[in-house]
C-alpha cells in the first residue's frame, strides 16, 4: 500500500534523474537538418505535406487504458502542484540549455516560459509548445517534446505557460478564458521569437486547451506573419460552452469517465481554494463569475470568441488538426466540426487516428507521433539560413533578458 501511494512521487523522481543524467549541460551534438519535401523549390502546399503525413503508418503499441494510467502516474503530482502558484512547475526540470523567459501578452498580462536557442548554427525555425487545462510546461509530454525538438530536430524551442498556469500564474491574477485571451499569449510569444535574428519562422504545437488557443491565434495571424511555420492542434475542442458542460458531466456511466470528471472537479476546487475569492466546483460557474468579470465580457460573447469553430475559416497559416476517435475528454466530433467548418479553407487539414485518447500519442504510437510533427514543422519551417556545418553548440549564456517586455 505504501509503495502504491508513493508511486507517483517515485515516477517523478525517476524522470528528474533521467533528464539530469542525459542532458547535463552544454555540449556539441549532431542535429537532424531535414531536406525539403517539395519537388519545386520555394513552393509548398498543404496537399503535398498531407500526402507525406498520411503515408506515415500508425501502429498502436500500447493500450489506451495503460497509456492513460502511465501518464496519470507521471503527471499526477505536477498537476496537483500546478493548482498553487507557489508550487507550480516545480517537478520536472528543463536541461540547462533552457532559460526562463517572461513576456508581456498582447493585453499586458505577463506570461512565462522556458526558451532554448540554438547557438552558432545560423538562423533556423522556432517552435512554441503549449499545454492543456490544469497543466503547464513542466508536464512530461511538453518536456519530452521540447527536449526532442531542440536536441534532435534542431529547432529553437519555447515551452510556454499560459496565463493562470505554471510560472505565469505567479505574476498575474488573470484567470483562464478558454483560449479567448490565451491566443494573445501565443501571438505575443510568436512575435517575440520572430523578432530575433536567429529565428526564421515560428510554429506552434498546442494540446487540448492549448490546441484551441493555437487555433484561435492562427485565425488572427496573417499568412506571412509570425505563425508561418505552421500550427498543430492536438485534441482541441470546437465549442467552448459545450466542452465546459461535457468535462463536468461526462462521468456517466463508465467508471473511467467518472474518475476523470471527478478529477476535473477536484482540480478546479483546489485551484480556486488556494487563489480565492471562493471555492468553485463547476467550470461554467467559474467562467461566468470570475473570467467574464475579469475580462469585462458577457458569457455569451466569451463562448463565441473562445470557440475555434468560429475561427478556422479565417486561418491563413498552415494548420494541422490531430485527433483520436477514442478521446472521451474532447470527443472526436469536435475535430469533425472543425474540419467541416474549414472545408473550403485549403490551409486547414486533419489527421484522425483510431486510438490515442486525449493526446496520449507519445505512449500509444510514439514513432508515428514524432514523425508526423517533425515532418510537418520541418516542411513549413525555413532552414534556408542554417549553417553548412551539421553540428551546433548549446550556449551557456543566452542574452534573452534583453527583451524590453521581460
Amino acid at each position: 500500500m505504501l509503495l502504491c501511494a508513493c508511486a507517483p512521487l517515485l515516477a517523478c523522481l525517476a524522470v528528474v534523474a533521467y533528464v539530469k543524467a542525459r542532458f547535463r549541460g552544454p555540449g556539441v551534438r549532431p542535429i537532424e537538418v531535414p531536406e525539403c519535401l517539395g519537388d519545386t523549390p520555394g513552393v509548398k502546399t498543404m496537399s503535398e505535406v498531407m500526402e507525406t503525413l498520411r503515408r506515415v503508418e500508425f501502429h498502436a503499441r500500447m493500450p489506451r487504458a495503460l497509456a492513460g494510467a502511465l501518464i496519470g502516474l507521471l503527471d499526477l503530482i505536477p498537476m496537483a502542484l500546478n493548482t498553487n502558484r507557489i508550487t507550480a512547475g516545480l517537478v520536472y526540470p528543463y536541461p540547462s540549455a533552457f532559460e526562463p523567459l517572461m513576456l508581456e501578452s498582447r493585453d499586458g498580462t505577463p506570461v512565462c516560459g522556458m526558451l532554448a536557442l540554438q547557438e552558432d548554427a545560423g538562423a533556423r525555425p522556432a517552435l512554441i509548445l503549449v499545454h492543456g487545462l490544469y497543466s503547464c510546461k513542466n508536464t512530461i509530454g511538453i518536456l519530452d517534446l521540447a527536449v526532442r525538438a531542440f536536441y534532435r530536430w534542431g529547432f529553437h524551442v519555447l515551452a510556454l505557460d499560459l496565463r493562470n498556469f505554471g510560472d505565469s500564474g505567479r505574476f498575474s491574477e488573470a484567470p483562464t478564458s478558454w483560449g479567448y485571451r490565451e491566443s494573445d499569449d501565443i501571438l505575443a510569444a510568436a512575435e517575440y521569437l520572430a523578432s530575433l535574428d536567429q529565428v526564421t519562422t515560428v510554429g506552434v504545437c498546442g494540446v487540448s486547451l492549448g490546441a484551441a488557443s493555437t487555433l484561435l491565434a492562427a485565425g488572427r495571424a496573417p499568412a506571412e506573419g509570425p505563425l508561418s511555420g505552421g500550427v498543430v492542434a492536438l485534441n482541441g475542442f470546437s465549442d467552448c460552452a459545450r466542452i465546459m458542460d461535457h468535462v463536468m458531466t461526462m462521468g456517466r456511466p463508465a467508471v473511467e469517465r467518472t474518475g476523470i470528471a471527478f478529477f476535473f472537479h477536484l482540480l478546479l476546487a483546489a485551484k480556486t481554494l488556494l487563489s480565492g475569492p471562493r471555492v468553485f466546483f463547476d467550470l461554467r460557474t467559474y467562467t461566468r463569475e470570475v473570467s467574464c468579470q475579469y475580462y469585462e465580457i458577457s458569457s455569451e460573447e466569451l463562448d463565441r470568441k473562445a470557440s475555434p469553430v468560429n475561427a478556422v475559416r479565417e486561418i491563413e497559416v498552415p494548420c494541422l488538426i490531430v485527433h483520436a476517435e477514442d478521446d472521451f475528454i474532447v470527443p472526436v466530433r469536435d475535430a469533425e466540426e472543425l474540419l467541416e467548418a474549414a472545408l473550403d479553407n485549403p490551409m486547414v487539414e486533419g489527421l484522425v487516428v483510431p486510438t490515442g485518447s486525449h493526446s496520449l500519442y507519445p505512449f500509444v504510437s510514439r514513432r508515428w507521433f514524432f514523425e508526423v510533427l517533425h515532418t510537418f514543422f520541418a516542411y513549413w519551417g525555413d532552414f534556408s539560413l542554417v549553417s553548412d556545418s551539421r553540428s551546433w553548440a548549446v550556449g551557456a549564456d543566452m542574452d534573452i533578458f534583453g527583451n524590453p517586455n521581460n
